[in-house]
């Protein structure tokens, strides 16, 4: 399975949205290994610097970022999310009796 990664670096003065791609087995999730492995694929060499925001850190000082953070990871699941504007608009449609005032 394809795991796509969205994530930004932060290289001079702004973040730069960028993504990158692992290969998992059936029910697999990505855990630290596989995105230091990723990252190093494209050139970054990192290390994992806060587990709870996916945040990672250059090992060597010198480097031309100062982090890479991972904002989403797409592996083409649906997701479960609400439309609040899709349900506004089909409370407009439906009748007005039974609904509490």
């Amino acid at each position: 399975m394809e795991c796509i990664v969205h994530f930004e670096v932060m290289q001079e003065e702004e973040p730069k949205q960028l993504r990158g791609l692992i290969l998992l087995g059936e029910d697999e999730r990505p855990g630290e290994e596989k995105f230091v492995k990723m990252f190093a694929r494209m050139g970054y060499e990192v290390r994992l610097d806060d587990a709870e925001q996916l945040l990672f850190k250059p090992v060597h000082p010198s480097a031309p970022y100062e982090w890479i953070r991972i904002r989403e990871l797409d592996t083409g699941e649906e997701k479960g999310m609400e439309d609040h504007d899709l349900n506004s608009i089909v409370a407009n449609l439906l009748p007005n009796y039974n609904r509490p005032i």
